[in-house]
């Protein structure tokens, strides 16, 4: 083999070394556990306010550092401080947090952290909803498609 031929193998080499390096960096930045859809959907109007706010992940969650919280239309947390894993989910996606008993109208912000299990990386967001008549304003997150689940399911407690 000639030396030109040994140096155009070698940079190859180099060059798909570097084009696999730049493709698992970008994979690995898109592999966070981020929001897909909740119940209620983001900036929806519903009715009444809900027991709970249900949000469901792109991919498998770690419990211990996940954790939802909602706050009222005057800014105070009305959630339960109960963020819960469902185990009945086989894809462990779904999470879901109570709220607190006879809320009123107005828009309220729901802030969200979660833990990949798969990677360990961790995302966060927020979506806003409305209760009552009226429309929220819109919220950092997508709009998503309410997906609830058909039975009420045992749950694991997570960090809050």
């Amino acid at each position: 083999m000639t030396t030109r031929a040994r140096l155009f193998l070698a940079g190859t080499a180099v060059v798909a070394v570097a084009i696999g390096a730049l493709a698992a960096r970008f994979d690995s930045g898109q592999a966070h556990a981020g929001y897909d859809r909740s119940v209620p959907s983001a900036d929806s109007s519903v009715p009444a306010a809900p027991a709970m706010i249900e949000i469901v992940f792109t991919q498998e969650i770690d419990a211990s550092g996940t954790v939802i919280y909602v706050f009222g239309p005057d800014g105070a947390e009305v959630d339960q401080g109960d963020t819960t894993l469902d185990l009945y989910d086989p894809n462990r996606t779904r999470v879901t947090v109570s709220l607190e008993p006879d809320l009123g109208p107005g828009t309220y912000r729901v802030e969200w952290t979660s833990l990949s299990a798969e990677d360990g990386e961790s995302d966060s967001g927020s979506f806003e909803f409305q209760v009552g008549s009226g429309s929220a304003t819109p919220g950092a997150s997508p709009v998503a498609s309410p997906v609830a689940s058909p039975v009420a399911s045992p749950a694991s407690a997570v960090a809050s």
